[in-house]
């Protein structure tokens, strides 16, 4: 409290001394001793502690006259002991709720460091486990005192979160994290703010928990959906606001996105690709069917849509909701099958060739999601689909288009003989394995030796008429492009 309270000190020499001391604090402070409300003298500082806890909870909101850097000490402090309290139950389920509601009130904060600590913070504290909606679940909780916990915790998040505009102020607070560069068109990966802080404040700003695992825990190595931002930790918030919460939250965000998903703002399609992230990969229980099939809707809008700018956010969005669940990441989310469904859907023929280059990329990234070791049958047979209209499609007349292709072919022949070394023999019977592989081979022998032939039959013919000409100019063009 001393620490927070030292804002009248003006100096720069004073403030930077007080910014040093306070990441010291974070960093050797180890948690509330173990010792601590276990005898009789302890348990009559419970309710100073609890005081102590409301009062660091008040600093923390903007509608005090606090600078920016102590508002943010505040909300740090506040994590501190919310997380050092988990080893007392009671204390922890008297604050969580409370804390948990503190920190989602703030990611719609104007201040950008609060609203990163937010969904830092948030990350940490939301369980994350499936929301149950029956009300057998709900009854069987009313025995275990962690469960009540986390249902009170729902209870406060929604009502938060049903709140007039709260989620569209939430999104384009989100957005604004988003700082698009006019000489690349990627976003910045500073959470919009670095650039212009001094020293002292970024050793306050950089220094936040997150405990989140990186993403993707696959290889990133498809160059065409690269350069773009995606904030997994801010998808992370979603998920776990609709696991923690249930539909309520899904609504909330079905009728917020409306405005986001058709703004033509690369910012609000970034926080729109994010919070449709989360959705998808939230496996939530409820009324999924309709809730699933908004989803797909404005998935197939998104692959549709003539804007080729987000693309790479687009694609993470996608790669994030196939992502695989546990540590082993080979439990394949609920909606998987729903979004190679809609992937595999073909476009109609009069699209842009950058719609169907735009496709080809979704399909690769969400491919390369799949574990070749725990495909299921459906997912064996979507590779097969995919791979005969990718073989149909080799000679694109667009080179976009046949780059894209191409990427898409890797991931799915190397998924299907890497599923294939699983178990020799059943793959090949299911899938006809070594159709595609004897067209490819093949295909490249014979269009190899057609286009040294015309080359050379080219040299040797002095004179032919113009119709032969262009016929062999066609043909050889055509053998090129499919190679």
């Amino acid at each position: 409290m001393g620490i927070l309270g030292s804002s009248h000190h003006e100096s720069i020499k004073c403030q930077k001394a007080i910014t040093e001391l306070f990441v010291k604090y974070n960093i050797r402070f180890s948690g509330i001793s173990r010792s601590f409300f276990k005898n009789s003298q302890s348990l009559a500082d419970r309710p100073g502690f609890l005081g102590l806890f409301s009062q660091i909870n008040a600093l923390g909101f903007e509608t005090n006259s606090l600078h920016w850097r102590y508002n943010l000490m505040a909300n740090r402090v506040l994590l501190l002991l919310i997380l050092a309290s988990r080893s007392e139950p009671d204390i922890y389920s008297q604050i969580l709720a409370e804390t948990a509601g503190h920190f989602l009130r703030n990611l719609k904060s104007q201040l950008p460091h609060s609203r990163m600590l937010a969904i830092s913070a948030l990350n940490t504290l939301l369980e994350g486990s499936p929301h149950k909606a029956s009300v057998e679940d709900s009854q069987q909780s009313l025995d275990h005192p962690e469960e009540c916990n986390i249902l009170s915790t729902g209870t406060l998040l929604n009502d938060i979160i049903q709140e007039e505009g709260f989620m569209n102020d939430t999104l384009n607070s989100l957005s604004h994290v988003h700082i698009i560069s006019d000489s690349d068109g990627s976003s910045k990966a500073s959470y919009g703010a670095s650039s212009f802080q001094s020293g002292s404040d970024k050793a306050i700003t950089y220094f936040y928990f997150d405990f989140s695992a990186s993403w993707p825990c696959t290889p990133s190595w498809i160059s065409l959906v690269g350069g773009g931002t995606f904030y997994s930790s801010f998808a992370k918030i979603f998920k776990r606001l609709i696991q923690q919460c249930g539909m309520p939250v899904m609504s909330s965000l079905q009728t917020a996105l409306e405005e986001f998903l058709s703004s033509k703002e690369r910012s609000r399609q970034c926080v729109a690709a994010e919070a449709m992230a989360g959705m998808l990969h939230s496996d939530v229980s409820g009324d999924l069917e309709s809730g699933s099939d908004w989803l797909m809707l404005q998935l197939q809008k998104v692959v549709l849509a003539p804007s080729v700018e987000s693309v790479p956010e687009w694609a993470s969005c996608i790669r994030y909701a196939v992502t695989g669940k546990e540590r082993s990441g080979t439990r394949a989310p609920v909606l998987r099958q729903k979004v190679l469904d809609c992937l595999c859907t073909a476009v109609p023929q009069s699209v842009a060739t950058s719609v169907l280059a735009k496709r080809y990329s979704f399909l690769s990234v969400a491919l390369i999601e799949i574990s070749p070791h725990k495909m299921s049958p459906a997912e064996e047979q979507y590779h097969v689909t995919i791979l005969n209209e990718l073989l149909d499609n080799m000679s694109h007349s667009s080179a976009q288009v046949r780059e894209a292709i191409g990427v898409a072919m890797c991931v799915a022949c190397s998924n299907v003989r890497l599923a294939g070394a699983r178990s020799p023999g059943v793959l090949t019977e299911q899938t006809g394995n070594e159709y595609w592989y004897k067209r490819l081979t093949d295909g490249a022998t014979e269009l190899s030796v057609s286009i040294q032939n015309n080359s050379q039959s080219k040299q040797l013919e002095l004179a032919s008429d113009s119709s032969t000409a262009n016929g062999l100019d066609n043909k050889e063009e055509a053998d090129a492009k499919r190679m």
